[in-house]
């Protein structure tokens, strides 16, 4: 590995070799959600509980970022698909050069596998990869085996096939979807050798079933989370990212996770 990218991925994962990050990325792919719409807030709130990243577009990052420089690491995204409007398709809207502008230390892209448009979208991977590696820029990756040739997109086969996609074009950190058990997942993270990172989503209804979830596959090598909504549409966000860095980079259990959350969050109250 070059220095530049050495030295970024340590201010990534340097703590523990996990990552903790939040992402904010969604209004293109999903509208303005609850919890976004004051995105000075939630900026404020996510910082203070302390994660190791935070994704967003550029726009967002040179707009409301600059109070929290330091503070931690930027992934800028550089690409969006849209839920309503081009589902299938991670469309280019940012380049390394911007995210070097903007002091990132990784540069994240969408790739959506299994469907129509997965050859255009495999091209632009494998360019901003070679791009990525000439800068010493790490470069994750969200793929998802969401195209409409997909009959399950949390089916391990295909999630495991998204997956390796990513580690066969260079991808240094892989973000995908929970395959419902630490059994079926395991195969995803065996056949990666790239560092795999969970995707948050609509995978559970509480704290505790995203606390879990993610104890369970910390224990068959996941490598990390880029959680979003269930983290700044909680009430307790800062607590919520506290609770989650217990248990990613302490290695507590669950149950001491939900302490950690409850004390962080009686503190946010005060």
């Amino acid at each position: 590995m070059f220095l530049g990218k050495e030295v970024r991925m340590k201010r990534l994962v340097g703590r523990s070799g996990r990552l903790l990050a939040i992402t904010i990325d969604h209004p293109i792919t999903r509208g303005l959600l609850p919890g976004l719409e004051d995105i000075r807030t939630t900026m404020r709130k996510v910082v203070a509980g302390g994660p190791d990243a935070i994704t967003m577009h550029k726009g967002i990052a040179e707009r409301i970022f600059p109070p929290y420089a330091g503070q931690a690491a930027i992934i800028m995204k550089a690409s969006a698909y849209s839920v309503q409007y081009h589902p299938t398709y991670d469309a280019p809207v940012a380049d390394v050069e911007e995210a070097i502008r903007l002091g990132a230390d990784a540069i994240s892209v969408g790739c959506i596998v299994g469907g129509p448009d997965q050859a255009q979208q495999l091209t632009f991977l494998g360019k901003i990869s070679k791009d990525a590696a000439s800068a010493g820029m790490p470069l994750v990756a969200h793929i998802y085996p969401k195209g409409n040739m997909i009959k399950d997109q949390h089916d391990a086969k295909a999630v495991t096939y998204a997956a390796r996609v990513g580690a066969e074009l260079g991808v240094d950190i892989i973000k995908t979807l929970w395959t419902g058990s630490p059994e079926s997942f395991r195969q995803v993270v065996e056949g990666c050798p790239s560092m795999v990172a969970l995707a948050g989503g609509e995978m559970g209804e509480t704290l505790a079933d995203y606390l879990r979830m993610t104890r369970e596959a910390l224990d068959v090598g996941l490598g990390g989370v880029t959680y979003g909504r269930f983290v700044w549409q909680h009430k307790h966000p800062s607590a919520v990212i506290k609770s989650l860095s217990a248990l990613i980079h302490d290695n507590v259990s669950v149950e001491r996770a939900l302490d950690i959350y409850g004390v962080a969050a009686e503190l946010e109250k005060a």
